[in-house]
């Protein structure tokens, strides 16, 4: 007699029973066997139910201890590094302190585990607020968050040491867990930066006086003040004349450097004549051509109608000049140099085209950086410091306006360098700004 082990519509094997006698098993006896065989396939479920569960219950296990192990050397980490990090969770309650942190905030870990971010915010010091409000606004809203987006911020706490604090959100697929704000005292940088501009300010003065009273003498010797020169003493007057002008340059770099660093540039706004400022321009550039003997072609194109602009006519005219200058070092003799200005929506657009060496693709992403300066050999022969767009950038910035540029990175076929500036408007005024 043959019985099946099923469990629901799961067959789990076959119950057999033998016997000598043919016919001996009965109709009665089949169904004590049919009970018999029920029983014996819950049991052997039940058999198979445990063993899973006790294997589930194992890996869960060795998940759990490989989690606290994670999550012990996590918190080691953050313990050890020597930024602070603060943590919160989606309701803005502070879950983790470090010891860092305790050392750069002055609170102990006791008073703000535990504990809303809301109940020290007057801690922070005032320039606080904004992170206080990012962090309020991604856990009231997490929508508002954009993937990819940080925040960074200097604080300037009570005891007047300085800050930086970094914020990133914590996020599991759609859900907000929290954030984590990373803090470094940087009181210590900040004053070095401060002594370093002090420095490069007091040096360029110093070196304004001396590089004055020599190309006064120079000029007034090649005036022939001091009698007949000979063409040999000609040409080395010559020579210290073009290199005390390139000293003046790097001089009044490194000054406007360090006025921008300290936030001492002032802007004078007022309506601009872009026709006189091109004039200067070009009376700049047509006489360096003239005295290097260095044939290049130099055109401009003013559209017709221009509307005013409006900003610091001598700090525009430096930007425009600087401009054209780079397109003259780094164009062969005989090229081409294009000074083009025009209305570009509500705002006034100047470009400055050459056809020169181009800029690498390699070295775009670093073009506007301090200090920085190609290695093709027509950059290397001129003298420079780096710091001219770099300088403009800041001035076209201060002047609400954007720069850019475009290359293809092939000699001959140049860069376009291009910015923007606004248009004066009837209802402004003349204003001094400083930034």
């Amino acid at each position: 007699m043959a019985v099946p082990l099923v469990i629901g519509e799961e067959n789990l094997g076959v119950l057999m029973l033998y016997h000598r006698q043919p016919n001996y098993f009965s109709l009665n006896q089949l169904e004590l066997v049919q009970a018999t065989a029920r029983q014996i396939a819950v049991a052997i479920n039940n058999a198979q139910l445990f063993n899973l569960i006790r294997d589930q219950a194992e890996r869960l296990g060795d998940m759990l201890r490989t989690q606290h192990v994670e999550t012990s050397r996590s918190q080691a980490m953050l313990e050890a590094v020597a930024d602070g990090v603060l943590i919160t969770d989606a309701h803005r309650v502070i879950t983790l302190f470090n010891v860092s942190a305790e050392r750069i905030l002055g609170l102990s870990r006791d008073q703000v585990v535990g504990r809303s971010l809301e109940n020290f915010i007057g801690l922070f010091g005032k320039a606080a607020q904004t992170w206080v409000k990012t962090i309020r606004t991604w856990s009231d809203d997490p929508s508002t968050y954009v993937p990819g987006e940080s925040y960074a911020e200097q604080l300037e706490l009570d005891d007047r040491r300085v800050v930086a604090v970094n914020l990133s959100p914590v996020l599991l697929r759609k859900d907000f867990l929290g954030t984590v704000s990373i803090f470094r005292d940087i009181t210590h940088l900040i004053e070095v930066d401060r002594l370093k501009s002090e420095f490069v300010a007091t040096v360029s003065h110093e070196l304004r006086t001396p590089m004055t009273s020599i190309k006064g003498y120079v000029e007034i010797m090649l005036m022939g003040a001091a009698g007949q020169l000979s063409d040999q003493q000609t040409h080395f007057l010559q020579v210290v004349r073009s290199n005390t002008e390139r000293l003046a340059v790097l001089v009044n770099d490194l000054l406007d450097v360090s006025r921008i660093e300290a936030g001492k540039v002032t802007l004078s706004m007022q309506p601009l004549d872009m026709h006189k400022i091109v004039k200067a321009v070009t009376a700049t550039i047509t006489r360096r051509i003239q005295d290097e003997r260095r044939p290049m072609q130099f055109d401009v194109d003013i559209e017709q109608n221009l509307p005013t602009g409006y900003g610091d006519p001598e700090r525009i005219q430096q930007i425009i000049d600087n401009l054209v200058a780079n397109s003259y070092q780094y164009t062969p003799e005989n090229g081409h140099i294009w000074l083009r200005i025009f209305q570009s929506g509500d705002e006034l657009q100047v470009e400055v085209k050459d056809n020169g060496i181009g800029i690498p693709p390699e070295d775009q992403p670093r073009i506007f950086q301090r200090f920085f300066r190609g290695e093709d050999q027509l950059i290397l022969a001129n003298s420079g410091t780096g710091l001219g767009l770099s300088i403009v950038k800041h001035l076209v910035e201060m002047h609400k306006g954007r720069i850019w540029f475009e290359s293809s990175g092939v000699p001959g076929q140049g860069s376009v360098f291009s910015f923007t500036m606004p248009i004066y408007q009837p209802d402004q005024q003349e204003t001094g700004l400083t930034i």
